[in-house]
């Protein structure tokens, strides 16, 4: 019975084109995903009369389909009652079949069926607005929104709630061109209705999105003129942002939240504001007046631990931490943070104890490679590598990320037998796994066991021969450690041609070139790696073929300029050395 009080609820009770209903002008047509429908209980109905339901001329074969489609749906079997739906719309574009088969895909999540039938349903019933808002919720979810638009249009024009708003989110992962077709596309609906708030908005988020802030901003401010609505505010405070006008947006949340004191969401995002431009006084002002209001809110209490941490008020930060354990909010980060300030204050004993109680998320496995660090520095190696070894059996999920913190602890102290050792133990059991045989070709590299690093990178090579990073590892360190440089050569190229916009892999490519003395072709791709990836190895080799090539100006203004982005760079220090004393 549940079964059918789903299917009757799905399809409306209705029949073919003759009994869609048409939702009044009054209901918002907002392009959302589509909830399940709820199950309303059978009421009485009247005895239907056979000239109040037009009959579709369907032949044998379609009406057929249609029986299956009805028992199917009955059964509880929706998969193939959509099936024959869909062949039903298509061979015979009924505007009611269409209508179920758009209903019953969206219920089924099958985005593709619901977009054919949509289109159908609004192109043989083109005065419903429930068959145009389908459409435009379909063509929005697949990225035609040029498309979409013109159905969301007509939805206006018949009266219904066109919600223009998810055109301009939705155009986030336009590309220039696409989002340029759009702005046209409302500044012509703009035209049309010159009033429109959502228009307005839309095309605002749309210039927003597009660098065109002080457009975005004018038109925010003549919405923001009748209605404080906290998606303008939102919007009005990105364009200042990206505009770097810091102070007047400061001055404007500050005029706003004067007028709107009780709202959260707005308090909250300017505390953010004031965080991110560094006024850490202003954000603990504001995070505290939003703690008052919600003592328990973790996200807060958080956020005022990280700026007492940031400003050194480190009792302050411990009283939040603590907060956040009492209301178990968010506790596992709170114990990991708390593990920090105790090592600030070298209490080390009480580091590893809240390092013990982090979470399982993102600082698990900083937490773990502390406790192993912190005994191993108190010279109880053995017991740091039993806690990673008895992690491993505990969470055999992060197994490869704890062998690695096991790996990088030994590394870092120098051990090189001692680490070889260990992986090559475990990568004896896990002969196949490529992150462990890349990890131990990295280490061999670290000690100048160029064997050892062309050995694994190899054999991840034979194991995914597209594995670029691969590929390009082993290229890079035959160009820049031996004088196989034409085999070097061949390797890059297959990175390449797998990541053929890959900075390091292009870096890669000038560098080889460079070794093959192809000075033209190694500074065409090292200035394209720097455009590309503003790193200070990738300045280091362009400033030494442009030196070694003759422009000695050039390089040193590309060495310069990347010591202003990094100025404890040893690579850079290096070849500066090195050439200047030549």
């Amino acid at each position: 019975m549940v079964r059918v009080l789903i299917w009757l609820a799905l399809l409306g009770l209705g029949g073919c084109a003759s009994v869609e209903t048409v939702e009044t002008p009054e209901e918002a047509v907002a392009v959302t995903e589509t909830p399940e429908p709820e199950v309303q209980p059978l009421t009485p109905r009247k005895m239907p009369h056979p000239d109040d339901y037009p009959v579709a001329p369907f032949g044998k074969e379609v009406l057929y389909k249609l029986l299956v489609a009805e028992v199917a749906g009955y059964r509880g079997e929706y998969e193939m009652a959509l099936d024959k739906y869909v062949d039903v719309a298509e061979e015979t574009r009924d505007p009611g079949v269409a209508a179920r088969a758009t209903r019953l895909a969206a219920y089924l999540r099958k985005p593709q069926e619901a977009l054919v039938t949509a289109r159908i349903w609004a192109q043989e019933d083109p005065e419903n607005v429930d068959a145009h808002r389908h459409a435009a919720d379909q063509l929005v979810k697949s990225q035609s929104l040029e498309e979409a638009i013109g159905h969301m249009e007509r939805v206006k024009e018949l009266g219904g709630l066109a919600n223009f708003e998810v055109f301009a989110y939705r155009a986030a992962i336009l590309d220039e061109q696409g989002r340029k077709t759009l702005l046209e596309a409302m500044q012509r609906l703009l035209q049309k209705y010159p009033e429109d708030r959502q228009l307005m908005f839309a095309k605002a988020v749309l210039l927003n999105q597009d660098g065109q802030q002080e457009q975005a901003l004018e038109l925010a401010d003549k919405l923001l003129l009748d209605e404080d609505n906290i998606n303008v505010i939102i919007l009005k405070l990105n364009a200042l942002r990206e505009l770097e006008r810091n102070e007047e947006a400061v001055t404007f949340l500050t005029q706003v939240l004067e007028k709107l004191p009780d709202n959260r969401r707005l308090r909250l995002i300017y505390a953010r504001f004031l965080f991110e431009v560094e006024d850490l006084d202003g954000a603990r002002a504001q995070y505290e007046i939003a703690l008052d209001a919600v003592p328990n809110d973790g996200d807060v209490l958080f956020a005022l631990a990280l700026i007492g941490m940031e400003q050194l008020r480190l009792d302050d930060a411990i009283h939040y931490l603590d907060q956040m354990i009492r209301w178990n909010r968010r506790p596992g980060e709170a114990h990991y943070y708390l593990g920090s300030i105790a090592e600030q204050q070298n209490d080390i004993d009480r580091a590893i104890r809240e390092y013990r109680q982090a979470g399982t998320g993102y600082e698990f496995l900083p937490a773990q490679g502390r406790i192993a660090a912190l005994l191993s520095d108190q010279g109880r190696l053995a017991e740091a590598r039993d806690h990673l070894d008895v992690m491993r059996a505990n969470h055999p999920d992060r197994y490869d990320q704890l062998v690695v913190l096991e790996a990088q602890l030994l590394s870092e102290r120098g051990m090189e037998a001692e680490v070889f050792d260990f992986l090559d133990r475990v990568i004896a059991t896990r002969p196949d796994n490529v992150d462990l045989l890349y990890y131990r070709a990295m280490t061999g590299e670290r000690f100048d066991d160029l064997e050892v690093l062309e050995r694994d990178l190899r054999r991840i090579i034979e194991l995914d021969p597209e594995n670029a990073d691969a590929l390009n590892a082993l290229g890079y360190t035959l160009t820049d450690r031996t004088d196989r440089h034409e085999e070097a050569l061949a390797l890059i190229e297959r990175a390449l041609a797998i990541k053929p916009d890959e900075a390091a892999y292009i870096d890669s490519m000038g560098w080889v070139q460079y070794r093959l003395s192809n000075y033209d072709a190694a500074i065409s791709h090292l200035r394209r790696a720097l455009e590309l990836m503003q790193n200070d190895e990738v300045a280091a080799h362009l400033g030494e073929v442009l030196w070694v090539s003759g422009d000695k100006q050039e390089a040193r203004q590309v060495w310069q300029e990347a010591l202003e982005i990094k100025p404890d760079s040893e690579i850079l220090k290096e070849v500066m050395d090195r050439l200047d004393s030549n």
